[in-house]
């Protein structure tokens, strides 16, 4: 009987410390989504955000925060942000620079939608996933590489990104949705890697130059209409035992 009554407090005290701690991260969310952040941008369009606000920890870019803000051109995000809210850069048009923190493990939806003025980026190492429409209509978008340790991109995640050309993606890539590069119209060439499971309906579709899809892990699915309006696209096994890479049949490249 007295050990069930200790077994019983420990139990109570774990649950009375994860219920704090979720409060506390509450409390800390609802405070952040009503600061205004555009006051960190200086006169030269830079926005240094800090780590910490009134003793707050920034743990997060709240949703809106620099929401259609076009005096924005660059951000340096601190070490101590884990996640991007949704709409948080969304329509920055003159967002050209963004300095991530490698701590980030989720990018929102339509985090940086329309940001027009995004050239290249550089994803956070510790980015789990990118959130639906996160990238979407920045398009003057050329290059995007993902660290290993990213495992998701969202639906049309990066559609209508008409300029880009260079997509890195990582290792631990195991999910592309539908439509994620959906209309890049400039894309040539994609490597999808080893543990990717599926190429999914819509993923290159609209990709008029894009003409080889290395593929390197065997057991990925590729959709028939993964490919839909990309008519040069050809998908091409680059598999480390065989010999020789062989296409596959021309029904997987393109409707």
């Amino acid at each position: 009987m007295k050990f069930k009554c200790i077994i019983l407090c420990i139990g109570l005290l774990v649950l009375a410390i994860s219920v704090g701690v979720y409060a506390s991260e509450q409390n800390v969310s609802m405070y952040l989504s009503e600061v205004d952040f555009t006051r960190f941008i200086d006169e030269n369009g830079v926005a240094s955000i800090p780590a910490d606000i009134n003793s707050f920890t920034v743990a997060e870019i709240p949703a809106k925060a620099f929401y259609n803000n076009p005096n924005l051109k660059k951000v340096v995000i601190p070490a101590t942000v884990t996640k991007i809210n949704k709409y948080a850069f969304y329509k920055c048009t003159n967002l050209s620079e963004v300095v991530f923190s490698d701590n980030i493990t989720v990018i929102d939806i339509n985090a940086f939608a329309y940001c027009t003025a995004l050239e290249a980026l550089a994803l956070p190492h510790n980015l789990q996933s990118v959130s639906e429409f996160a990238f979407m209509n920045c398009t003057n978008l050329k290059s995007v590489a993902f660290s290993p340790n990213t495992h998701s991109i969202g639906f049309a995640a990066f559609s209508n990104c008409t300029l880009l050309t260079n997509v890195t993606l990582g290792s631990g890539m195991t999910n592309i949705a539908a439509s994620a590069f959906a209309g890049c119209s400039t894309l040539e060439k994609i490597v999808l890697p080893y543990q990717l499971i599926r190429v999914n309906e819509d993923t290159f579709s609209n990709c008029p130059l894009l003409k080889t899809v290395v593929l390197r892990g065997e057991a990925t699915t590729v959709n028939t209409r993964a490919f839909r309006n990309s008519p040069s696209a050809q998908v091409v096994y680059e598999i480390e035992f065989f010999e020789n890479p062989t296409e596959l049949p021309t029904e997987y490249a393109t409707e």
